[in-house]
């Protein structure tokens, strides 16, 4: 296995990530998979699925949203929106390099990445999809910063319904590829109704799933809980892809 620092630019910016290269016949594409990690998070977190993917021959890209770890830009200035054209720029990014086979490419994103993984499933090809402990946000708040506000108090979070007119569960609503929701079973952000309801909601999913890593919380620290992650998203994609 090789892993390749890259740059991916967006808006006059760069994401910095890192490809994870399965070792591979010449000539071959590979079954492929880009990672969202969560609001105010980084690559970092998603080391470990990264390398257990590409042990098990998935050609893998993890990158920083802007003003996240190694990328460039400020964090305190991060829209919901500019997420999402760091999501397009980093799919695009992977689309395009010459080993993915773009007839499987799959996406796995936890928390805000989680909520950028359903919108960008709304748009783009994406043959299979892992959401863990998905976030949710409103739709006029596409361009503020969430930290200026208390999505958790005044947000969709607390409220039991309602998501189905949402950009992202629009976009599941019609997603017709497959799809696993992760609940983390003792979030502290993510209300159980949140994952139940993308889970309800991937109505034209070819495949549908929906796992519990018992007793985890919603950042996922402990090796314990890590390991059970990796094991759901690899088996997942060794099924999907």
């Amino acid at each position: 296995m090789k892993i390749q620092p890259v740059l991916i630019p967006v808006k006059g910016e760069k994401l910095s990530g890192l490809l994870y290269i399965p070792t591979h016949t010449v000539g071959d594409k590979l079954p492929s998979v880009v990672i969202f990690h969560g609001r105010g998070s980084s690559k970092k977190r998603y080391f470990d699925r990264a390398q257990a993917l590409a042990e098990n021959g998935f050609l893998v890209l993890v990158f920083d949203f802007r003003g996240c770890g190694e990328s460039d830009g400020n964090f305190g200035k991060q829209t919901i929106a500019m997420g999402f054209e760091d999501a397009v720029a980093s799919y695009n990014f992977l689309k395009k390099y010459p080993l993915c086979d773009t007839n499987r490419l799959g996406v796995l994103g936890g928390s805000f990445g989680g909520y950028q993984a359903a919108l960008l499933a709304g748009k783009y090809p994406i043959k299979s999809l892992i959401l863990a402990a998905p976030a949710i946000y409103q739709d006029e708040w596409w361009k503020i910063i969430p930290e200026t506000m208390d999505p958790i108090k005044n947000g969709l979070y607390r409220q039991p319904s309602g998501f189905e007119n949402t950009k992202a569960f629009k976009a599941i609503q019609k997603y017709p590829g497959k799809i696993l929701i992760i609940e983390h079973e003792k979030d502290e952000v993510i209300p159980r109704h949140v994952t139940e309801s993308y889970y309800q909601n991937a109505f034209k999913a070819g495949l549908k799933e929906k796992k519990v890593i018992l007793d985890a919380p919603h950042a996922l620290h402990d090796q314990k809980y890590l390991t059970k992650s990796a094991q759901l998203v690899v088996d997942w994609f060794k099924k999907t892809l």
